[in-house]
This record gives C-alpha cells, structure tokens and sequence, in this order.
C-alpha cells in the first residue's frame, strides 16, 4: 500500500493496484533519460549489434582467468641457507636459463685486471723544468749583479737577507719551491751557471727514464707492463706499453743520483749535496695515472664479457639430500622464486588472454559463416565448454604438481619426467564435450583450444601439445554415438593406442639420437596408454554431474532412458497400449533412417520412445487405442477433438520435464508435429459449418509448433505419420507402403514443416528408403498354413485341445 495514503471508499486495501512496484518506476525513469538515443548509446547499441561487445567482454574475462591460471606456479618455499644441510632432494620445478653470476664475475674481474694501467706520458716535462731552471738563474744572477754586496760579513748577511726579496720570483720562475737554506746556498754561490748545468744534464738523463708518483700504489704486482700514452702536442694519442722497470718512483730517491763527477769534483762535499738535493726538488713526474681512462677502458672490459649462461632442465636436481647448500645452489633457487614472483607475468598473462579471446572469436565467426543450419550452439553449450577446460587445465596443473612432488623427485634418476605428463587425462575435456554436444565442428575447434593452452602451459610443449590434439579428436570420436556404458570405455583403449602411437613418432623423431632417448621412448609409450585409459575414467566419472547440473541428455542418458522398464514407458503399455506399440514401431524406422544419413540413431529411437507420451491423458481418443466401433469423437466437436489432439503435446511436456527426459527428448516431443494441419477434423468442421457461422481458418486446426529444428525431430515426425498411415491400410501392399512413405514426405515438405532443419534433398531420398525397407519388414505376407500343420487357427468353431 503506498506510504501516506489510504485507501479509497469501495476500494479493498489487499488489491495488488494499491501497490506500487518500485522496479518498475526505475525502468520507467531509465527510459524517460533516453540513454540510447544519445551518440554514446547508439554507438554502443551498434557495437553490440555488430561485434556483440558484451559476450565479447565476458570471453575476456573468462581468457583472463583461463591464463592467470595457466601461468600460475604452486610456490614450494625453500628454507635454506647457505651451509646448511638439505633434509630432502631439491628439483627444478620448471626449466630455465639463468647466469651464473659467480662464474661471470670471475670472468670480469679477470678481463678487468687485464687491462694495464693507463699513464699520460708528458714528453715536454724535461724541456718545461730545464727552461723554468735557466730563466730563473739568469734573473736572479741579473739581480745579483745588480746588488751591492759588502765585504765585511756582517753587512754581506744582511745584504743576503735583503736578497731574499727575489726569493718568491724565482720560486715562481722555477715552478718550485725552494727552501730558505738552500736560496741562501745558491746567492752565496751566485747562481753559479756550473751548477745549472750539472742540474740541467743530470735532468736529463733522469728524465730519459719514466719517473712517476708511488707507482706501486697503482700497478698491480701481476702487470709487468703498463699503457703509456703521449700527451704532448705533437704526439698526442700514441700508446706503447712501457714495462714496470723502467719507471722510477718519484718518492724513493735512490733513483735518482748525480752523475758527471768530473764537474762535480770542483764543489765541496756539502755543496754537491746540496745540488743532489736541488735537483731532486725539481724533478716532477712525466708520467701521471690516468685514473678516469683507466676505469673506462676496465669498464668496457667488463662489459665484454658475455654473461656465462647455464641451462636448468625441469626436475634436474639441485640439492641433493643430506649435501651442503652451496652459494651457487641458492643463486638457482634464488632465480626460482624470481620467476615466480616476476611481474612480467602479468604482461605474459594479459597477453595470452587477448590471444585465446581472438581465437575464440575466429572459432565462433567460423561456425557461423560455415555452418549456417547445421550448428546451432547456445550459451548453455559455451558455459560448460568454459568449465570444462578451465575444470581441465586446474585438474592437469594440479596433477603435474602431485607427480612432480611425490614422484618425479623420487623416481627421476629411473623414469624420465615426461611420462608423467603423457599419462595426465587430458582427453577427459574433448570426451565430455563429445557426449555432451553432438556437434563435431565445436568438439574438435573446442579440442584444439584446449591443446593450444595445454602446449603453453608446460613450457611450450609442442610435442605434448600436438598429442593432446590428436588424442583428443580420437577421443571424441570414440564416445560418439555409444551404445553402452562400455563404449566410453573402449574410447578410452582407443585414445590410449592413438596417443601411444603419437608419442612413438614424435619422440623418435625428436629424442631418437639423444643420450637416454629410446628409454624415454620406451616408457613414455605405455604412460600415453595410460593417460587414454585415465580419461575415461575421469570421463565416466564426472558426466553424471554435468548432465544433472547442465541438463544435458548425452548418449550415456539415452541408453538409460532407452531401458523399457522406464516408468513412463510401463504406465504407457497399460494406459496406452496401442501408443505403446506405435512409439516402439515409430522408434525402429527412425533408427534405421538416422543410421542412413548419419544423424544420431540413439536419439532418435529413444525420442520416438517418448513422442506420445501425452496421449496417455486421454488415450481414448487416439485411434490405436480404440477398441472397434468406439470413436468418442463422434459425441464432440471438432474443435474439441482439435483441442483434445493438440493437448498430447502440451501434456507430453509436461510429464517430460517431471521425469527429467531431457532437452532434446523434450523439444522431439515439442515439434514433433511441428504446424502440421489436423485435415480430417479441420475438414469435418467445414463440413458442419453453418452458413452464417464464423469463417474457419487452417490457423485454428493446426499445431502450434514449432517445426523440427534437427534431424532427429524431422525423422520423427515423418516417421509418426507414415507408421499411422501404414496401420490404417487394410492390405499393406508394397506398392501401397511405397506410395504412403513417397506420398507424405512429400507433403511434409510441400507444407514447409522441413525448412527449418538441415535435412538435404539427398537425406530425404535415404530417409525414405529407409523407412520403406522396415515397413516392408514388418508388414510382409505370411501363408497360412494348412489346419493339419497348425493352421486355420483363426477359424470360428475352432476349438483348442487342453493340455494337462
């Protein structure tokens, strides 16, 4: 009741029109924002209309999951350190490349340290330090020429005093500095030129040796030699290798000594040392470390040397039990557990789902353009295909971590690992889709999806891939059209064998010439048997569930349903026993035609089984269940007889989904007289027309429909009709059998009850000899036998001896 008001005088308040539906007010204000007359909706609208966007963003989605989960790894943590002690065998999950940074490091340091020192080689220092020397005696003796120098000693100390002046201009000249002492010496000996040149020779030779700064510091004691490279102006650029003994340290001055004693022998003692000292203070290095072009040059080194690469195989043991964990082995598991948790895989996931979306719109876009009539799949179908080889790749993932696990670390140094895999029951996928969906186009393109993920998900497995496809369609191929339970499982020794033989000539192909490859070969062929064998039992262990969860009929429910202790088939032979009979003859012609044209005969016969069942509601108005000379008909009208005629399908539905027949079973019974004309009563109201009545249209007389829709129902029908009208000849001659099956089929197609089936002209003409040959087989001529061998039974008066 709506809030605030009461109800009106008159009015009762439990009327449904004094409540208000607020859902309805919702859509009401949807609608008044005309969201879909916006640019924005239209686009969308025609998006959807075009490229059906929303099934298209739920195949993604699906795609998404399907590849997160493919790309998933079970994490097994590793609690190790290095030196401890493995408890138990440790194996590669997965195989993968890795660098082995220990090894490569070695390697860089080693091409490192053979790079030599780099030293910038100063060819002018020598002619720089010998200017500097006579350019500043020569002004400082200038100066001294200049100066009044006193005789007596106490005013010449204070004129050397005052000489010290020029002290900083001739430190400044040298490029040195000079110690008061020893400018003090050199003005007691006035810049003496015999001292310049001893010095200045004395340079010389020193300098045509290497002279650098501590070079111990810097040369590795494994370097004989280091890179001199010429900095002077006119050689700028040139490299030679100057060997490690040529070059004098600069701070050890036992490298550097006077020479030319002859000219030396004119000076004191303390003079001479006083001029080893000077030089000394003069000699600078020639050579200096290049420290920025030496890191460059061992940068590049490094740089060069390729990275040592070492391939880890799947279940390849990495720590055996009871050893000591080594730096190295936790480096590999380290790269492990970075595998897993590397965020690439998001990339590598997103990728493959954008990959598996367009391959099953291509799948989809093909069935639609080549298969216009012929498959029709729903979106019942594409949800249990989903489950299915999601259900089958988790079941796989799991499986191979169970066997990795439990097994393969175990029994790895005698069974290959690869025969663990080939024994999975993957064919378990395209042996459900197969008895679930009739249709082989979607059962072998649903296979080779299933495949194409399988492949990827061990490591890009193309060997395992290519017999997951073909043991795949042998599977499917296997369960289609069982008869009985012990069909699924003969499909399961067939898909063994064809795997079997696949795996025999993929790996001889590929492992035949490898170490281990005939052992391989040799177990791997019984584990492919197994695997066939294990889909079946995954297989016939898991129908049941989808034909309930699903409401599947598959050919394993049809065997069931084709048992005539059924409880509608028993109440049928006693409510309905004329019914009974036409259903059994019904379900043998179109059994034989579905064998014909390759339709499913199990389906047929079984749907043929249930077609009528709604005639036991009021089964005496059905003319085979009538006794002779009673006709109910004759007391009603024709629009209730029409009526009464047209309900058995009404109730025939009904019961089948209270019995839970099945989709197919159910829908044989929908159509299986499609908008047929019910002409005798649709004639007998003609007939009883007054003139005045209301005009009588075809419309009001035939069934409501719909036509068949498959093969099966199409057989059904033609077969309902043809078996009455055959029971209705007094003398079912050949000839006459011919003409009713030729006769009726042809008006079933003249009247369009045909066209919405994919029945060709060439299945038609196998249908209708078919039919003709069973109908000759059940109403052929019998002699009667003479009354002394039996015969004359059937004589009035005839009595029957008793016996006993």
């Amino acid at each position: 009741m709506q809030r605030g008001k009461n109800p009106k005088k008159g009015e009762s308040p439990a009327k449904r029109v004094n409540y208000e539906d607020h859902s309805l007010k919702f859509l009401d204000w949807v609608d008044s924002i005309g969201l879909e007359k916006t640019f924005l909706g239209r686009v969308v609208q025609l998006m959807e209309e075009k490229f059906f966007i929303r099934r298209a963003a739920l195949i993604f989605l699906y795609c998404v999951l399907l590849s997160y989960t493919i790309f998933y790894q079970f994490d097994i943590p590793y609690n190790f350190n290095v030196g401890d002690v493995a408890k138990y065998d440790v194996t590669s999950p997965m195989g993968f490349e890795m660098t082995d940074e220990v090894t490569t490091e070695e390697k860089r340091l080693k091409a490192e340290y053979s790079v030599p020192i780099v030293y910038d080689y100063d060819t002018s220092v020598f002619e720089r330090v010998s200017v500097n020397l006579i350019h500043s005696f020569r002004t400082m003796r200038a100066y001294y020429r200049e100066t009044q120098w006193p005789k007596a000693h106490a005013q010449y100390r204070v004129a050397v005093k005052d000489f010290f002046q020029y002290k900083k201009q001739f430190e400044k000249e040298l490029g040195v500095g000079v110690s008061d002492f020893m400018f003090e010496w050199l003005i007691d000996l006035k810049f003496n030129p015999r001292i310049e040149a001893i010095v200045i020779r004395n340079l010389e030779n020193w300098y045509d040796r290497k002279v650098a700064e501590a070079p111990d510091r810097f040369i590795p004691a494994s370097q004989a030699t280091v890179l001199g490279r010429v900095v002077h102006k006119n050689n700028l650029g040139k490299e030679f290798p100057i060997p490690r003994e040529e070059i004098l340290d600069l701070q050890s001055p036992e490298n550097f000594e006077l020479e030319l004693k002859k000219d030396l022998n004119r000076f004191s003692e303390s003079d001479q040392a006083n001029i080893l000292y000077f030089a000394r203070s003069l000699v600078v290095p020639n050579m200096t470390l290049n420290k920025q072009e030496t890191a460059s040059r061992r940068q590049a080194a490094r740089d060069a040397v390729i990275p040592v690469t070492i391939t880890i195989k799947k279940n390849q043991n990495i720590i055996a039990q009871g050893s000591v964990v080594q730096p190295f082995q936790m480096a590999v598991i380290k790269q492990i557990e970075n595998i897993r948790a590397d965020k690439r895989k998001d990339i590598m996931s997103l990728s493959m789902a954008l990959m598996l979306s367009v391959a099953i719109l291509v799948f989809f876009s093909y069935l639609k353009r080549f298969t216009i009539n012929k498959v029709k799949i729903e979106f019942k179908d594409v949800s249990v295909m989903m489950l299915i080889a999601f259900g089958i790749i988790f079941f796989t993932k799991i499986y191979m971590f169970i066997t990795d696990a439990a097994f393969a670390s175990k029994l790895g140094h005698f069974l290959p690992p690869a025969i663990f895999l080939y024994a999975a029951p993957v064919a378990a996928g395209p042996m459900l889709v197969g008895l679930l969906i009739t249709y082989g186009e979607i059962v072998w393109l649903f296979t080779a999806f299933l495949s194409v993920c399988l492949g990827i998900m061990v490591d890009y497995n193309f060997a395992f891939m290519f017999v997951s496809l073909v043991g795949g369609i042998a599977a499917a191929r296997g369960v289609y059209n069982c008869k009985t339970r012990n069909d699924v499982y003969f499909a399961g020794v067939r898909t063994g064998l064809v795997n079997a033989a696949m795996i025999a000539f993929i790996l001889t192909m590929t492992k035949f010439d490898q170490e281990g490859g005939v052992k391989e070969i040799l177990l791997s062929i019984p584990a492919g048997f197994l695997g066939g064998i294990f889909s079946a039992l995954v297989a016939m262990m898991f129908v049941p569930l989808l034909e309930s969860v699903f409401s599947y009929t598959t050919d394993v429910k049809l065997l069931e349903l084709s048992n005539l202790n059924h409880p509608l088939l028993k109440e049928m032979i006693v409510k309905a026993p004329g019914t009974y009979h036409h259903s059994m003859m019904v379900g043998s012609m179109v059994e034989a035609a579905a064998e014909e044209i390759g339709a499913n005969p199990l389906l047929g016969k079984v749907m043929c089984y249930y077609h009528d069942i709604g005639k036991m509601e009021h089964a005496n108005y059905f003319i085979e269940n009538q006794k002779p000379g009673h006709n109910p008909h004759d007391h009603i009208s024709p629009f209730m007889s029409k009526t009464l005629l047209i309900a058995h399908v009404k109730d025939g539905v009904e019961m089948g989904m209270a019995y839970k027949l099945g989709k197919p079973i159910i829908d044989g019974v929908l159509q299986h007289h499609g908008t047929t004309l019910i002409s005798y009563f649709y004639n007998k109201a003609l007939d009883l027309k007054k003139e005045d009545g209301p005009e009588i249209g075809e419309e009001d007389f035939r069934y409501p429909g719909p036509k068949p829709q498959f093969r099966e129902a199409a057989l059904c029908m033609l077969a309902d009709s043809i078996e009455a009208a055959a029971r209705s000849l007094d003398e079912p001659t050949p000839a006459r059998l011919q003409n009713i099956v030729k006769n009726i089929t042809q008006r079933k197609f003249s009247d369009g009850q045909l066209d919405e089936c994919n029945l060709t002209l060439k299945d038609i003409s196998k249908v209708e000899a078919a039919f003709i040959r069973i109908l000759l087989g059940i109403y052929h001529q019998r002699i009667d036998y003479p009354r002394s061998a039996g015969g004359g039974l059937g004589d009035v008066g005839q009595t029957t001896p008793s016996q006993g």
